[in-house]
């Protein structure tokens, strides 16, 4: 068989696949490989009646709406639970699923069907299908209906590449950045109390937000979806091997009588931003001074007065011993005993 393969970090379709083991081989190859794929493979008799590299610009196109089927349903099903007695992500929407697809000689989708999936969550092979029925196909030369098999794959993967400490500090530092913005959904909107806010955001491999949610609370509904928007800005560090990344990020408010907003990281966030504006300020202070656009910090001076040549200095008053109440009290270590006086 011939199939043609968007696998993450594959290149052109390869070839040579001329058993029915051979191609279940490179499927099986390609979905350890990575966490979401597309092969498209012809059947036996229409394999030299397609461009297979056109096949394969076919797959890696349906790679974005398929992916999407996942994102935007697994942000409605997952949720933090246990799986073998440890935290871990459950419910989630990942598997593989094998669709047929019968082309017209035109080109025109005339019917799907599902061969084979693993696919727990009912919605993801409808999503799939609508995807496959959207794209515009390539016309063979028969002249009669063709099928092709179009296999999909996701997982979401272990998250090791936000459990490192590094990571964690990002995340503290990110949610406490957004609960800044955060504050304004509940001001004038809930009473006095505390509110601790949990989220869930999935993350693309270059750290951003495809979407997020508010887990359920007792905060008033447009509340949780302004706070759910805000969380939408948390940007973690690139991870280009991964596919999605969920992050859950937390935050606690206190609103109190008087109104005012407040969040447990607040303290700790803005005495970080108060740090780095100051470094950024003696950065740029220390390039001023090199490219010469701003002076150097002068050194302190001590003004002295040479007396007339002839003349001993004069000798400086002594200062008088300060009152306990003014300022505290100066200890007198020594002086000049006037002329005449007693010893």
């Amino acid at each position: 068989m011939a199939p043609a393969c968007a696998a993450r970090n594959k290149g052109a379709a390869p070839t040579g696949h001329n058993s029915f083991g051979q191609g279940t081989r490179y499927i099986q190859k390609a979905v350890r490989s990575s966490s979401e794929g597309v092969i498209i493979l012809p059947s036996k008799r229409a394999e030299n009646l397609f461009d297979l590299a056109r096949l394969n610009e076919i797959a890696q196109a349906l790679r974005p709406p398929a992916a999407a089927c996942f994102v935007n349903r697994a942000i409605d099903t997952m949720k933090r639970g246990k799986r073998d007695g440890e935290d871990a992500y459950v419910d989630v929407p990942e598997g593989q699923v094998k669709i047929r697809t019968r082309l017209s000689p035109d080109g025109e989708v005339l019917r799907t069907e599902v061969l084979d999936t693993g696919f727990k969550d009912p919605e993801i092979e409808p999503c799939i299908m609508e995807a496959i029925q959207a794209r515009k196909w390539i016309k063979n030369r028969s002249g009669v209906v063709q099928y092709l098999d179009v296999i999909y794959w996701v997982s979401l993967g272990d998250g090791s590449e936000d459990k490192s400490p590094e990571a964690k500090a990002e995340l503290r530092r990110q949610q406490a950045m957004v609960a800044i913005r955060g504050k304004g959904c509940l001001e004038r909107r809930v009473g006095a109390g505390t509110y601790p806010v949990e989220g869930l955001n999935l993350v693309d491999r270059d750290g951003n937000t495809l979407v997020s949610r508010v887990e359920p609370s007792s905060l008033p509904q447009k509340v949780q979806d302004c706070l759910s928007v805000v969380l939408r800005e948390i940007q973690m560090p690139r991870a280009p091997g991964s596919f999605v990344r969920p992050i859950s990020p937390q935050v606690e408010y206190t609103v109190a009588t008087d109104g005012t907003v407040s969040f447990a990281d607040e303290r700790w966030i803005n005495l970080i931003l108060m740090e780095e504006k100051a470094a950024r300020e003696d950065r740029l202070a220390e390039v001023d001074r090199g490219l010469g656009i701003a002076e150097p910090k002068p050194e302190p001076t001590i003004e002295t007065t040479e007396p007339p040549a002839g003349e001993e200095p004069a000798s400086e008053p002594e200062t008088p011993a300060q009152d306990p109440g003014q300022g505290g009290i100066k200890l007198k270590l020594g002086g000049h005993r006037r002329a005449g006086s007693p010893r």
